[in-house]
């Protein structure tokens, strides 16, 4: 398993810097910040909320390089795609990097550009891998804090060993769609569609509750509604649709 270190390159201001302290409570990593642009931590403890001691915990250094002295590994980010003059800047995305990750050890330094330029070709140019993350051709660029969020998340989702939350919600038995099903054929039925077109109609409904991921509290109040309306309608014959 590897050591990740989140690299702000150069940041500018300083509600990203908290906001990316958040965001490693959120998943993994440590925090350099490399000779920042801002005087005052106040907004980053601000926006860092439970992050907080990301941020007391980070190094603050003055130097790439000196950021980089004790790692294996350095991935670079960046918005700008390289061609066949520029190789160099030639990126793999978030998810195929977490893949690729699972075979490092070590020290991984990921590095995160300025918001205003990015990183510049002799920063890129140290990296080992450059990571993009595929975004719009109208506009690629994404806020610092927000790039972090993705590729932390590629990385916790492919590689923690932590306990991951999980959903806990309750599948929807068999017995209780077969109920929603009958309830659904009765109030059709009580609709005077015609019988050829019922069967249809029952398969289409029956299609949309076996393909979602229905929950027992959502059978459970789909249940109650469809009662309700099969108690509503009324019981003489209706014309036939």
């Amino acid at each position: 398993m590897c050591e990740i270190l989140v690299v702000l390159v150069e940041p500018e201001h300083p509600g990203n810097v908290g906001a990316t302290a958040r965001l490693i409570k959120n998943f993994m990593g440590e925090l350099v910040i490399v000779n920042p642009k801002f005087s005052s931590m106040d907004e980053a403890y601000a926006l860092a909320k439970h992050g907080k001691d990301i941020l007391e915990k980070a190094r603050i250094v003055s130097s790439l390089e000196e950021a980089l002295s004790d790692v294996d590994c350095i991935i670079a980010t960046t918005a700008k795609l390289g061609d066949q003059y520029h190789v160099f800047r030639t990126a793999i995305t978030p998810q195929v990097l977490a893949e690729s990750m699972k075979s490092i050890n070590g020290r991984v330094a990921i590095l995160f550009g300025r918001e205003s330029i990015g990183l510049t070709n002799e920063e890129i140019r140290l990296a080992d891998i450059v990571v993009t993350i595929p975004t719009s051709n109208t506009y690629p660029t994404l806020n610092l804090s927000h790039a972090v969020a993705i590729i932390l998340y590629e990385l916790f989702k492919t590689l923690s060993t932590d306990n991951k939350r999980r959903i806990k919600a309750r599948a929807a038995g068999r017995v209780e769609r077969e109920q929603a099903l009958k309830f659904f054929r009765e109030i059709v039925q009580m609709l005077g569609y015609r019988q050829e077109k019922i069967p249809l109609v029952e398969k289409a409904f029956k299609n949309i509750i076996s393909r979602a991921w229905i929950s027992g509290r959502e059978i459970y109040t789909l249940l109650g509604v469809l009662r309700k309306i099969k108690d509503s309608l009324y019981v003489q014959p209706q014309a036939e649709k």
